[in-house]
């Protein structure tokens, strides 16, 4: 009998074909958990994305080896508990890196060249909007990355190369090293925000960094700061970014990630012209789904075929 890999939801097709040709994939549609806890009774592998897989979901596979996250956050799987009961939890790696980083690139560069406005005022035929001003260069200005993982670390090399300053502030690189790679250390988040014309967040959420932009973050930063989120959500504080933008105290947000998602779009920051947004998709290109699918589907055959999978969170 082939063993049972069982995706909540269907992700690109690429990996989940290649996985076919040896296994019983099987696509449940549905995230409920009481589905989830008679489903992954028979389950050797559970793909997820944003579905949370709890301990009880976990003590319920008495066949699961491997808990696959369809992307790179696993703050909705409870790895402890996979941990303790010998499962590993994969995710998709650096597949996606380079989609992500790019987006926020192309964020910045919306909010300094004002694109989405002179968009808008193009297609209602206001051509003299370009003599209204208020758009600019990139090059000289100071980007501020927090967290300079995989992702943070990719966007300091394309925003060096547009010729800007690179200031960096992460709790586990050394000084050292941030400064060999050509990048200056901020001692602190504080110092980062005073400093940086854009802040960029690039860390998991931890207890320590949920809404590491808040009230007194902001009121660090320069009135010409562009804030841009494409991590996660709940590292924002929406009130506080709201009244920042309000009140002129920053000149700008670009935001992929929410708390929850899909957002509240009765929150006010959501109707401000000053504020990109776009639905959590910086990661999931068309390229970079394909790529994500492919990592999993080699991840998990790994694990099933007794092998030590790439990018595994966690020891078994």
């Amino acid at each position: 009998m082939k063993k049972k890999i069982l995706y909540i939801q269907a992700i690109h097709p690429a990996g989940m074909d290649l996985l076919r040709n040896k296994y019983n994939v099987v696509v449940a549609n549905n995230e409920a958990k009481s589905f989830l806890l008679n489903a992954v009774a028979d389950t050797d592998a559970i793909v997820t994305r944003l579905t949370e897989i709890d301990k009880d979901i976990i003590e319920a596979g008495k066949c699961l080896k491997a808990i696959a996250k369809n992307g790179i956050g696993v703050d909705n799987i409870d790895v402890q508990a996979a941990t303790e009961n010998g499962i590993a939890v994969l995710t998709t790696g650096a597949a996606n890196t380079g989609s992500v980083a790019e987006a926020v690139i192309f964020a910045m560069g919306a909010m300094y060249k004002k694109t989405v406005y002179f968009d808008r005022a193009m297609h209602n035929k206001n051509w003299k909007c370009r003599d209204e001003g208020g758009f600019y260069d990139v090059a000289g200005r100071t980007f501020g990355i927090v967290g300079l993982g995989r992702i943070g670390g990719q966007v300091a090399q394309i925003a060096k190369a547009f010729h800007m300053k690179v200031l960096v502030c992460d709790a586990v690189i050394s000084r050292e090293q941030i400064e060999t790679m050509g990048y200056t250390c901020a001692e602190s988040m504080e110092e980062l925000c005073r400093k940086a014309d854009v802040i960029s967040l690039h860390m998991p959420l931890t207890e320590e960094n949920t809404r590491i932009i808040n009230e007194h973050t902001l009121s660090l930063m320069k009135p010409t700061a562009y804030v841009i989120n494409f991590s996660r959500g709940a590292m924002v504080d929406e009130d506080a970014l709201y009244q920042a933008l309000v009140h002129k105290k920053i000149a700008g947000a670009a935001l992929d990630a929410f708390a929850p998602e899909p957002p509240d779009f009765t929150h006010p920051l959501y109707g401000l012209d000053r504020v990109l947004l776009s639905p959590h998709t910086a990661g999931i290109s068309e390229d970079a789904r394909k790529q994500m699918s492919l990592q999993i589907a080699r991840g998990i055959d790994d694990v099933l075929s007794g092998k030590i999978p790439e990018c595994c969170v966690n020891r078994i």
